[in-house]
């Protein structure tokens, strides 16, 4: 098929600019940047939507950059090392905003400009890396393929020298292998230690009214709690992971309790047994979002503020829809934990209608 000149007009989620085929489909186009215009070659085609490749582009952003990684665009980890930091954050706070209206019907959420990381790079404590074939790498963009790498900009120096050494000396079974900057609690932590501190700082300003009160379902090690909950008289910790629970529970006052289990199996009995008025709750669930019965506790027993921290603008859109059976949306901010990819963090907050 010969090459279609494509005007770029938005981005997706995932990171793939947007365009429209004269036919009306819409047509993803990774690696290029809204305004830009581009050759492209369709590779996937749909019913209601294309994929393509640049060609070469006719029309090129101001916004874009050169990246620094050496394998950007074949690597399948990051989406963003052609842009400009500045834009790379105003476009994933362009998503969130999208999303809100597309999935919650929210059009006038208060949707706060997302915050920056300290770092753009070096940042991550840990990656997890493939081996196949004696080779060391991340799976190529869309496939299984590996993409040799020994070393990578977004890591932090400890990682990427565990990195180098992995390189040179692979083991002989393939498998897929986790580098940590510390052999320590291997629980669920934030990747980006210095974005994780701002967002912590948000769930507290959120929760700064304090209360008699603080449940914090999936909390982990009791990270986005630790900072809130001197507000509050009591708390509540909900996790699976011992884990995570004996770490949460090292640095626990008297009165606080912890609960190891599924959200679903303890926080009905949680958010029943606390005066609403004067109780709080965080959630902070993986990317499938909130169960359905995780909701309908909640609404059974509403807390007085809802701080909801989520990792997929798609499913937390999703579940404010279904919260606002009794709670209103007060505003959203979203927090650059994945510079140089399209993940995107944010944290909401829900008050009680």
């Amino acid at each position: 098929m010969n090459p279609i000149t494509l005007a770029i007009e938005s981005i997706g989620f995932g990171g793939a600019g947007v365009g429209r085929l004269p036919d009306g489909r819409v047509c993803f186009v990774p690696l290029t940047l809204p305004g830009e215009r581009a050759e492209v070659r369709i590779i996937r085609e749909k019913k209601s939507f294309t994929e393509a490749e640049v060609v070469r582009l006719a029309e090129v952003s101001v916004d874009r950059v050169i990246p620094r990684c050496p394998v950007f665009g074949r690597c399948g980890g990051c989406a963003y090392q052609h842009v400009r930091y500045e834009r790379q954050l105003a476009l994933k706070t362009g998503q969130v905003r999208e999303v809100l209206r597309r999935i919650a019907g929210l059009a006038d959420a208060d949707v706060r400009p997302m915050l920056a990381s300290p770092q753009e790079w070096s940042y991550r404590n840990r990656l997890g890396v493939h081996v196949a074939n004696h080779q060391v790498g991340f799976f190529g963009r869309k496939s299984n393929r590996i993409v040799p790498v020994s070393d990578c900009p977004i890591a932090s120096p400890d990682v990427n020298a565990r990195l180098a050494a992995l390189a040179a000396n692979p083991p002989r079974e393939d498998q897929k292998i986790t580098l940590r900057e510390d052999a320590g609690f291997h629980g669920f932590s934030q990747v980006n230690p210095g974005a994780a501190a701002i967002l912590a700082d948000v769930v507290a300003e959120m929760l700064a009214g304090g209360g008699d009160h603080l449940v914090d379902a999936y909390c982990g090690a009791g990270f986005l709690s630790s900072r809130p909950k001197d507000n509050f008289r009591t708390l509540t910790g909900i996790e699976w992971s011992a884990g995570a629970g004996r770490a949460a529970r090292a640095g626990a006052r008297a009165g606080d309790r912890f609960l190891e289990g599924a959200v679903e199996a303890h926080l009905p009995t949680a958010l029943a047994a606390a005066d609403p008025v004067a109780t709080s709750l965080i959630v902070d669930p993986p990317a499938e979002g909130l169960s359905r019965e995780v909701v309908d506790a909640i609404l059974a027993n509403p807390p007085a503020a809802l701080a909801y921290v989520s990792c997929d603008p798609p499913t937390l859109a999703r579940d404010l829809k279904a919260l606002s059976e009794k709670f209103r949306l007060d505003f959203v901010q979203p927090v650059d934990m994945f510079p140089q990819t399209a993940e995107i963090e944010v944290a909401a907050i829900l008050r009680i209608r």
